[in-house]
Order: C-alpha cells, then sequence, then structure tokens
C-alpha cells in the first residue's frame, strides 16, 4: 500500500496509505497461539492474524457490528470507508488526496466511538472518510477502514509474524534489549514514522508501512540512480490505489542495511517515496514502541527467505465470491496460455479457488520459476482448461 496526501482548504496536510500491490508476498500459515505474557509491560490488547507477511487485519467493532480494518502505520490517519458517511457525522474539512495516480476528494470528520479490543478508536481525534473498495476486491475480504498513525502512536504496537499476533502494549520507559535490536524512529510533520538505512551504498530515509503489501519502494530519483549505476533487470507490476490502478518498475538490488542487519537481492519497486513494506517486516519479530520513537527488529522464521515476484503475468482480483483475472501482461506465461482479462478462475491445480485465500493464489503465482501451473477458467458460457510454466522476471 502507498501514499495519498490529503490537502484541505485549512492548510492541514495528512498522509493516506492507499496502494496496495496487485501480487501480494507472504507466508500464510493459521494463526498461533496468544502467549499469556509477550512483555513486562501491560497488555492491553492481543488480536490473532495470519502468519507470514499476509495484510494485518484486525476487528473494530462500531455500532455493536464488527468490522476488518487493517493496520497501517503508513496512513496518517483512521481512515472509514464511504459507505460509514452518513454515521460520521459533520464534515470537519474537505480536501484533495494526491494518490500515486491523480488527486481525488476527501472529507474528514470526529472521530466516532469505535472499538479495537477496548481500545476505543475515538481517542486518534480525527477520521478520513474515503472509498476502499478496491482493497476489498485486491485482499479478497471486505475492508472497512484503515487504522492510522493518530490512533497507533500513542501505543507501543508488537507484531510477531511467526505465531500470527500483534500485541497492544501500554508504553514504558526504558529498553527492551529482548526485543531485539533497537533502531531511532523520527516522525516527519505529517507523522510518518521512518528509519534510515542504506541500499546499494545510498542513503535513504524508509517510511515503515504495514500497509505496504511488497518488500518495499524506492523514490524516483533513487530507484533512477541504482539502475544507471548497476545496470539491473527490471519488470513492471501493478499496484492499486485510491484513485485506480497504476505500473510501476520493480528491480531487484544488491544490499541493503537497517542497523545491523544486511539483506541481499530484495525487489524494490519505484514510487513516489521510498518505504519499506511487509514482506520486508515478516522477516523479523517487530516492536513499534511509538511513544519512545524506537523501533526494535529480531530475526524471525523467514528472516532469510528469498524474495521474488510474480512470474505468471496475470493479476487477480475477487470479485463477489469470483477469483477475475483482472489483467493478463504482454508476453507473460498467463497470456500464451490463452488467459484474459475478465476470465474467472474456477480451479487451480485441481483445487477450487474458493479453498484459496487470494494471496495464497498470488503466492503460488511466485513460488518457483518452470514450475508448471494448471487452471480452469470460465470465459462468459465456456469453460477450459489450461496450463502454463511459471517464469522468472528478475
Amino acid at each position: 500500500m502507498r501514499k495519498a496526501k490529503y490537502f484541505f482548504s485549512s492548510k492541514t496536510v495528512l498522509y493516506l496509505s492507499l496502494y496496495v500491490m496487485l501480487l501480494i508476498p507472504g507466508c500464510k500459515d493459521e494463526p498461533g497461539e496468544i502467549p499469556t505474557n509477550p512483555a513486562e509491560q501491560k497488555v492491553l490488547a492481543i488480536f490473532n492474524i495470519s502468519k507470514g507477511g499476509d495484510p494485518i487485519i484486525l476487528p473494530v467493532t462500531f455500532k455493536n457490528k464488527e468490522y476488518s480494518f487493517v493496520l497501517d502505520t503508513g496512513t496518517s490517519h483512521t481512515v472509514f470507508d464511504t459507505s460509514f458517511r452518513q454515521e460520521l457525522g459533520d464534515v470537519k474539512k474537505v480536501g484533495r488526496i494526491l494518490t500515486a495516480g491523480r488527486a481525488i476528494e476527501a472529507q474528514s470528520f470526529d472521530a466516532p466511538e469505535a472499538f479495537l479490543g477496548p481500545l476505543n478508536l475515538q481517542d486518534c481525534n480525527e477520521v478520513i472518510c474515503s472509498d476502499v473498495k478496491m482493497l476489498s476486491a485486491v485482499l479478497g475480504k471486505e475492508i472497512s477502514g484503515f487504522i492510522g498513525m493518530n490512533f497507533l502512536n500513542k501505543y507501543t504496537v508488537q507484531i510477531d509474524f511467526d505465531k500470527g499476533i500483534v500485541t497492544f502494549l501500554e508504553p514504558m520507559k526504558g529498553q527492551h534489549i529482548n526485543w531485539g535490536i533497537e533502531l531511532a524512529i523520527r516522525y516527519d510533520t505529517l507523522g510518518w514514522p521512518y528509519i534510515t538505512g542504506d541500499i546499494d551504498s545510498i542513503n535513504v530515509n524508509f517510511v515503515i508501512d504495514t500497509g505496504a503489501n511488497s518488500t518495499g519502494g524506492l523514490r524516483k530519483d533513487i530507484f533512477g540512480k541504482i539502475l544507471s549505476e548497476n545496470k539491473q533487470n527490471t519488470s513492471e507490476t501493478l499496484f492499486a490505489t485510491a484513485s485506480g490502478v497504476i505500473k510501476n518498475r520493480e528491480c531487484r538490488i544488491d544490499s541493503l542495511s537497517i542497523g545491523s542487519f544486511k539483506y541481499e537481492q530484495l525487489i524494490f519497486s519505484e514510487a513516489n517515496w521510498s518505504h519499506l513494506g511487509l514482506s520486508y517486516l515478516c522477516r523479523h519479530i517487530v516492536t513499534f514502541d511509538f511513544p519512545n520513537k524506537r523501533i526494535y527488529l529480531k530475526e524471525g522464521e523467514n528472516f532469510k527467505k528469498i524474495d521474488d515476484t510474480d512470474m505468471s503475468g496475470m493479476h487477480l482480483l475477487r470479485i463477489s465470491g469470483n477469483t477475475v483475472v483482472y489483467s493478463v501482461d504482454e508476453d507473460s506465461p498467463a497470456q500464451k496460455a490463452g488467459i484474459n482479462a475478465g476470465d474467472i478462475i474456477i480451479n487451480v491445480d485441481e483445487r477450487d479457488t474458493n479453498q484459496y485465500e487470494i494471496w495464497e493464489l498470488r503466492r503460488l503465482l511466485m513460488s518457483e520459476d518452470k514450475r508448471n501451473i494448471t487452471m480452469t477458467i470460465k470465459r462468459g458460457d465456456d469453460v477450459k482448461d489450461t496450463s502454463f510454466m511459471l517464469k522468472k522476471k528478475i
């Protein structure tokens, strides 16, 4: 997920992350057991999530009904979908969102009483109302909003991608060696948390973005400099933004250093600003100590996982219970197999697509060079079988 800027007539500037990779890497598994004492600090709330790098989806209760919200450190303000518009009261401000695509209009409201477990989202004071329906199609799950930094910055938030839990802790002064390597967080004027690292010997300020489902992105000038100096191969992929779908380049970088951690051959996309996303974060157990301006990283089970991107050329959405081909890349394995935009995929490798989470299918399509994939697709009233071999792009 990637940023969009809110410019309001009052000169207030807000940022909203609405930039979702249509091909989402991760390591899905069932949620783990909730520990009784994840830290010495007071535990305020604990939630099960999917293991690995899948989107972090949490339950929010609003007017006695539960909704799914994405935990997004790359969004400055908590966001409610436009379906809540009539229940949010009077508009406070009206402004424009400058997305990675085009600018769109948005409104802000006083935060309603809504609960993340025992925690009241009203504490964030102000929320944004924006259409997030595209995100629901990308994630294959009805999403009603984002939990942003104007709520998260009050807490210590611990994400254990290995066990599949998120823990909200009461902030406490002091350091926590058992949480891993400590790094300083800085905040820009709009509330984004960022850390500094080196990528191919270039110093970069990275926004830490749990709403971005890729490894990360590099600001356009940095991305261009890496390409010119190192001559890496590039590929293209699609991202869903608040204003529609865009296409960005991506490349495999030689090295990334964050604190004492070293990584090699990670894939970064070209972006409007540099960020580190879930596919990077899920290599660790991550603790955001927001009030004390620290982040702790500890090696997780996926620390050395190989970074890969789609190898099929096929981009999927889940709409009304159907797995639908949004688009097919030119000269890709999927196109050569006769798959077209608008086709409905009925099964993959002899398994009904309804038995897959949408991000499981995307992982399958980036799983192994030359792996054979079989599919049954429906086009209108016609049903046919097809197959193709995955092809590594970069």
